[in-house]
């Protein structure tokens, strides 16, 4: 059944409309990308979706319940993590105590360790650096703590949000390899992506976002094959610089 839909969903910042009536639904069990240029309301998408900005207008369904408005730590019991870009880690604590943080809607220090060991299975480099603070990682072993933290809260919807942002291309390779893995672990995905043509080799569907608003949205191949977004998006987003 669908386990997230999304009707009409507006942000505002001051005056500006960051995300002018975005309508998009996941699947159980689907991988689903939000594709789009930098501004182009992708991460505010996110970022209501899960309460941590306030929705203008429109409405947010989970699992069949209206989440709309309600606050982001509601929203994380519920099942909905967001796993930000690997930068927002807390670099002075050790590799282990970021995990921890993820793991607090989990009641017992048993059940943490249990958890911990699942999700490192993913992510062998990181189990054997548990003990070293977080400060000594790379760039993209930070996006895989990212990640990893996230998971220590069981989610059931994981919303990533520009995973591949500033990476070397193989730790891309490597990270988006992890995706489908996921997902078959039971967890269900929405990406938002810069990295048009990574997305869509390991996503269901996708949707195109431009200034705010939905203009395409398809099957991974249906999206592939269309014309106009190889043109303006594979074209120019992967050769330019990061801002």
């Amino acid at each position: 059944g669908t386990m997230l839909r999304v009707d009409g969903l507006e942000v505002r910042y001051g005056k500006i409309r960051a995300v002018q009536g975005v309508s998009l639904a996941v699947e159980t069990g689907e991988i689903v990308a939000l594709i789009g240029a930098n501004g182009a309301g992708k991460s505010s998408t996110l970022n209501a979706i899960c309460g941590i900005v306030k929705t203008a207008g429109g409405r947010v369904t989970y699992r069949g319940e209206d989440i709309t408005g309600l606050p982001s730590h509601r929203i994380i019991q519920r099942g909905i993590v967001q796993v930000p870009e690997g930068r927002r880690i807390f670099a002075a604590l050790s590799v282990e105590e970021n995990l921890r943080l993820g793991a607090y809607t989990l009641e017992s220090g048993k059940k943490i360790g249990a958890e911990m060991d699942r999700v490192m299975a993913f992510f062998p480099d990181l189990r054997e650096r548990l003990s070293e603070p977080a400060s000594n990682l790379s760039g993209g072993q930070l996006q895989m703590l990212a990640l990893a933290r996230g998971l220590m809260a069981r989610p059931r919807l994981l919303l990533l949000d520009e995973p591949s942002l500033g990476l070397a291309p193989l730790v891309v390779r490597e990270l988006f390899a992890l995706i489908p893995a996921l997902r078959d672990e039971g967890i269900t995905i929405l990406l938002v992506e810069q990295n048009v043509r990574q997305a869509l080799a390991v996503v269901n569907r996708g949707y195109v976002l431009e200034s705010g608003r939905v203009i395409l949205g398809g099957t991974a191949r249906e999206l592939m094959e269309n014309k106009l977004l190889v043109e303006s998006y594979l074209g120019t987003l992967e050769s330019r610089p990061r801002d």
